[in-house]
């Protein structure tokens, strides 16, 4: 990271990339912008899926002000999925830490992180603002750069249930904007009994130090 201010007010970046709903599902192209706070794991995410040559949604994925949600929306009219509740505030905080890597100034700060070491590589990390508490683990390699993350249990919805599921990201093909280096290269999947499940993998293809906080 470059020198500066201890504190970092926000990240933005670009990404291109595909998700699916299922395994058995096709994957859908997405294009999408995310805004970081420099601090804490609120953010907010919002893309462009590509369900069918002729159909578009709109998605929203956030955690702000100590809250999570997810709506989606085809033609950015009609809605299609929503989210929001306890799990969902645990779901999207989980994600926040875990997506740390593309708000590196965090791994600086103080509250209201906590850290460990579980071992050779392992730095376990842990959110909690008094009303949401998530913990994640990231495995990290001779450099110093995070190339993976693990959650022993994370929301995930499967029809009209919650089933609590182990969960899984990987980063790779770092590279450095504007005296920042972070991954560019993330996917994302559930490790279900039959196997991993990858569900979203993506590039960033820009990425920039903002001011204010994720809007």
């Amino acid at each position: 990271m470059p020198a500066g201010p201890p504190r970092c007010p926000g990240t933005w970046l670009r990404q291109a990339g595909e998700l699916r709903f299922a395994p058995d599902r096709p994957w859908m192209p997405f294009e999408a912008e995310q805004w970081l706070d420099g601090d804490g794991v609120g953010f907010r995410w919002r893309a462009r899926v590509r369900m069918a040559p002729l159909v578009r949604a709109h998605v929203v994925d956030a955690f702000e002000d100590g809250r999570g949600f997810l709506v989606a929306r085809l033609f950015g009219v009609i809605p299609v999925a929503r989210s929001r509740g306890p799990a969902a505030d645990v779901g999207e905080a989980m994600r926040g830490l875990a997506e740390l890597p593309w708000r590196p100034f965090a791994f600086r700060e103080g509250p209201p992180f906590e850290w460990a070491a579980h071992g050779p590589g392992r730095l376990g990390a842990v959110f909690d603002d008094g009303r949401t508490r998530v913990a994640v683990e990231f495995e990290v390699d001779g450099e110093g750069r995070v190339v993976g993350v693990t959650a022993a249990a994370r929301p995930r919805s499967a029809g009209n249930a919650v089933i609590e599921t182990p969960w899984a990201g990987r980063f790779s093909e770092y590279r450095e904007f504007d005296g920042v280096r972070l991954p560019t290269v993330a996917e994302v999947s559930w490790i279900l009994p039959e196997g991993p499940f990858t569900y979203w993998r993506g590039r960033v293809t820009e990425f920039r130090v903002r001011p204010g906080a994720a809007s």
